[in-house]
């Protein structure tokens, strides 16, 4: 088993798990029949698309074994802990500058330097995700 196989494995056991508990645990419903969108909606959509990539990626992967290095690892670990981070500043600070500056953190650790891709990045996807979920479908960010 390569360790694609196995990632995919892990991504879609972490999709199943939000579905079944982690998503109805911690997303609030609102009170009112015609409530729209349900508030777990879009988190119901990413766990879904987890489940279903995660699959893809244990079906459609490369054969031969691949073990990634050490500079891969060290990347990734350093992504996770810039993400702990943020979920715990998160409930402090609030959703706009702390995504702000994750989206800076994980730029600098991943090397990214193309200007247009980073004030996309930086600026446009917390500032857009913000405007979509807060200001046209308010529903409030933590």
């Amino acid at each position: 088993m390569t360790a694609d196989r196995i990632l995919g494995g892990a991504v879609a056991l972490f999709g199943v798990f939000l579905l079944l508990w982690g998503i109805p645990e911690n997303v609030r419903t609102v009170p009112g029949i015609f409530v729209y969108p349900n508030p777990a909606l879009f988190p119901q959509i990413a766990a879904t698309l987890l489940v279903g990539l995660g699959v893809m990626q244990m079906v459609f992967t490369k054969t031969n074994a691949d073990v990634p290095s050490f500079r891969k690892i060290a990347l990734f670990m350093a992504v996770a802990g810039a993400t702990l981070l943020a979920m715990v500043g998160i409930r402090t600070v609030g959703y706009l500058p702390v995504a702000i500056a994750l989206m800076v953190l994980i730029c600098l650790i991943t090397g990214e330097r193309r200007p247009l891709w980073l004030a996309t990045v930086v600026i446009g996807l917390p500032v857009g995700t913000w405007l979509f979920f807060e200001q046209i479908l308010s529903r409030p960010l933590p």
